[in-house]
């Protein structure tokens, strides 16, 4: 049976960017219940008016700061009645080759891509008991096969995918279920993806309880023979 998002309650994290409002318009137009967190609050509420009133939670939180997440899961607590569905998508995008990334820029990036995303499933995972129990991880192309001008960044997103797999190891006995998204070329560009075109895929993903979900199916393979033969990806 598809799921429904009728009500559900629904955190986006990065919720100010491109990817965040299209998920956050798309999901509004199922009735769901939204959580929407950024690290602007201006940002944050300029564009949750747009959506209906009384459907939405406008909420800063910043990955990078441990205080700041466990704010908002106090706040969801007296909220929400539970989460059913937490998206991920919130990440410091900086790319640079490793020489010009200073230790600071590491750790940030660190701090918030994998550190912040675990101690927001840990802080959450116990709220979402009774909902939905989906969680989906957005992470990169440059995860799968790291770029060389974005060394931190492709080291950030290989965490997210493993930080999917051992989700789901460990928690699908209590009936949670895991989406790792590999996201590229989102916008209106050509060649590229709209983002409505991609929330309704991700939807759909969630709904058929996928454990990937890639944009091209061309892509995904790819991305399968560099995982079987490394050195594949070191010649390109």
């Amino acid at each position: 049976m598809a799921a429904t998002f009728q009500d559900r309650v629904i955190v986006i994290t990065g919720a100010t960017g491109t990817v965040g409002q299209g998920l956050a318009r798309h999901f509004a137009s199922r009735g769901a219940r939204l959580v929407l967190t950024a690290r602007n609050q201006d940002r944050l509420d300029a564009f949750a008016k747009g959506l209906s009133p009384g459907q939405v939670h406008a909420r800063t939180a910043d990955l990078s700061n441990p205080d700041s997440l466990r704010a908002l899961e106090s706040f969801l607590r007296d909220a929400v009645p539970q989460v059913d569905v937490l998206i991920n998508n919130a990440a410091d995008v900086t790319s640079k080759p490793l020489m010009d990334t200073s230790l600071k820029e590491i750790d940030g990036q660190i701090r918030t891509n994998v550190t912040g995303t675990l101690q927001l499933c840990r802080l959450l995972v116990p709220l979402m008991q009774d909902g939905m129990k989906r969680i989906v991880n957005i992470s990169s192309l440059a995860g799968y096969k790291p770029n060389p001008a974005q060394t931190v960044y492709s080291i950030s997103k290989s965490g997210v995918n493993a930080i999917s797999a051992a989700l789901h190891a460990e928690l699908r006995a209590q009936g949670f279920h895991v989406l790792n998204v590999a996201l590229m070329g989102i916008g209106d560009e050509p060649r590229q993806v709209p983002v409505s075109d991609f929330a309704a895929r991700l939807e759909r993903a969630v709904e058929r309880r996928q454990h990937e979900l890639f944009l091209y199916r061309r892509t995904k393979w790819l991305m399968r023979l560099y995982g079987l033969i490394p050195a594949l990806a070191r010649l390109r």
